[in-house]
């Protein structure tokens, strides 16, 4: 618990956090439609099965203690992946 003047300046402190990263992703006019589905659909057992060396199953909330029966294989659908594609950019042809 803290008091109104703490929490006046905790609050005030994660606005200007925010505001000031310009790549948070959900500030407008920095990422498109497109590429903020993709990001929202990216899951800590996905960063696991990219970024893992010799992980190929895991289980879909990663902060709960596995089960056989939870574990899916990182290819799964049930694990999505991110469509990097909607970072390209249009490249004019002359």
């Amino acid at each position: 618990m803290v008091g109104p003047t703490m929490r006046c300046i905790i609050r005030e402190q994660f606005i200007r956090t925010r505001i000031a990263d310009r790549y948070f992703y959900d500030l407008p006019n920095i990422f498109n439609e497109y590429q903020l589905t993709e990001i929202r659909k990216v899951t800590l057992a996905r960063i696991f099965c990219d970024n893992s060396n010799n992980v190929t199953m895991m289980q879909k909330k990663v902060f709960l203690i596995p089960e056989m029966a939870d574990l899916h294989l990182c290819s799964s659908q049930l694990i999505p992946k991110i469509n990097i594609n909607h970072w390209s950019e249009m490249v004019d042809t002359f």
